[in-house]
Order: structure tokens, then C-alpha cells, then sequence
């Protein structure tokens, strides 16, 4: 069964979905929310650590949204090596906006795409608590490409197959712009899209013009929490966390294709 959900870009689009869907809580009882996805795709990894206005669900694009951001917050990310990298709330590489903090695994030699737990802390101004652990997906082989090719909205289908990931627990296609993960489909193991297939808003996932589509492994926590967004009746998404609502998954890229959607 294939399920749908859509997204804005954002800080790093393909990279990282900054959504913000929170658990069942009041209206009025604002909560701590931490989002972050551990990319074997880039080195800059990135952690939002904001505080909800209201308690209400909302979606925002790339950053903090409505909600309140905190700063000053400790942010470490433990490898299975046990290298502490710890994030930094000033990185020269990403204007990233407040309540937004980086690493770099690479600088600390540490290569994601060959899985292994992770464990993430982070400890407010205020003596709040969080952590959480996500396991990668192990990457068996590096990006396959498909060659780039004409596709023709009104009679072409776009088919893929690929590989089991070890640790995968579903595969995440992204289709959009280049650099712009407009659509994101979770799936098995293959996937067939017809041409005209619509999104649930009615709109095309094939835009006219250059069109990238990415295959992405992804691990329970990334899946459990925005699978929410494609299934209305999979209820308030759970994510994993200790001491906060929001996420700490891991997505390992594995194929993208490239399409001239006419």
C-alpha cells in the first residue's frame, strides 16, 4: 500500500522533514518538541529543539514555525563508537534560524551510512530532560542513478524497484523539483505511478519540467512519525522520545532518478 504526504521546502530539503505534528496534549499546554533525522545523505545533521505556543498541531516549513524556539540548549549525539558530537547554535555553513543546532559526523570521522545506533540528549536552560535513539539503515551499496529520461505526464508510468535495506522499515520516495522534496510517497520494495497520479489535494506529483525522484530507507521512528500524516486514521504520531514529543529517526538515501517531466 502506497500512502502520500506532502511538504513545503525547507531548511534542507530531501534532507530533512521539519514537520511539526505533536501528541495528544491540550489546546493550552504548551510542550517541548524536538525534530531531528539523522541523514546518511549530507554530513550537516540537524536538530530543532522549539517549545509549542498552544498545544495545537500545525505544520511548519523548514524551522520553528509558530512555535518558540529555545536556545542555549546542550545538544549531543552520541555514535556507536562513543564520540560525543556535540551541535552547535552558531554554524557558519547553514543560516539556520534560532532553536536550530548542527553537526558535522564527518568532521568527527564518523560515517553514517554504515548504520549503527545512535543516541541523541538534549538539556534545556530549564533542567528539561530529552533523549532518544535511532538505528540507520544499513547501507549496503552507495546511490544507484537511473539515467536521466523524457517522461510524459500523459502516458508514461515511472516504475522502480530496489533492494531490501537491512534495518529498513519502509522506503520513502520523494518526488519534487531539484533540491525540493514536494511529495513524499512510503512504499515496500517497488513502486508504480502512473503519469497523472494526483496528491490528495487534487494537485499533480509530476510537475512539468526537471523533476527528482528519491529513494530513501527509513527507520521506525522517522516511519512511525510522519506515516501520521499520510494515514488520517493512524492517529497522533508517536515519537519515541523521552521527556518531549517530536522525533529522532534516520533516512539513508539509496536511488534517485531523473526526470523531464513534459
Amino acid at each position: 500500500m502506497l500512502m502520500f504526504r506532502t511538504l513545503a521546502a525547507g531548511c534542507l530539503v530531501w534532507l530533512i522533514a521539519c514537520q511539526n505534528l505533536e501528541g495528544p496534549a491540550s489546546a493550552t499546554t504548551p510542550q517541548l518538541l524536538v525534530q531531528a533525522v539523522m541523514n546518511a545523505g549530507t554530513d550537516m545533521q540537524v536538530v530543532i529543539v522549539s517549545r509549542t505556543r498552544t498545544g495545537l498541531s500545525a505544520t511548519v516549513s523548514g524551522g520553528i514555525g509558530d512555535n518558540e524556539p529555545v536556545l542555549a540548549a546542550k545538544v549531543t549525539v552520541i555514535a556507536p563508537n562513543g564520540t560525543v558530537m556535540v551541535a552547535s547554535e552558531h554554524d557558519s555553513v547553514c543560516e539556520c534560524a534560532p532553536g536550530m543546532y548542527t553537526i558535522h559526523p564527518f568532521s568527527s570521522g564518523i560515517d553514517l551510512r554504515q548504520g549503527g545506533t545512535y543516541t541523541l540528549h538534549v538539556r534545556t536552560t530549564l533542567g528539561e530532560e530529552v533523549s532518544g535513539a535511532t538505528t540507520i539503515p544499513v547501507d549496503t551499496q552507495r546511490v544507484i542513478g537511473v539515467p536521466g529520461r523524457v517522461f510524459l505526464r500523459a502516458q508514461d508510468t515511472l516504475r522502480l524497484t530496489w533492494s531490501r535495506v537491512p534495518g529498513a522499515r519502509r522506503y520513502e520516495v520523494s518526488i519534487g523539483r531539484p533540491l525540493t522534496a514536494e511529495h513524499q510517497i512510503f512504499t515496500d520494495t517497488t513502486i508504480t505511478l502512473p503519469g497523472n497520479t494526483l496528491d490528495p489535494a487534487g494537485d499533480s506529483i509530476f510537475p512539468v519540467g526537471p523533476v527528482e525522484v528519491l529513494v530513501s530507507a527509513v527507520d521506525v521512528n522517522y516511519y512511525d512519525y510522519y506515516r501520521a500524516q499520510s494515514d488520517p486514521f493512524a492517529g497522533a504520531p508517536p515519537s519515541h522520545l523521552t521527556g518531549a514529543v517530536g522525533v529522532f529517526g534516520s533516512i539513508v538515501p539509496i536511488l534517485i532518478a531523473e526526470l523531464q517531466v513534459r
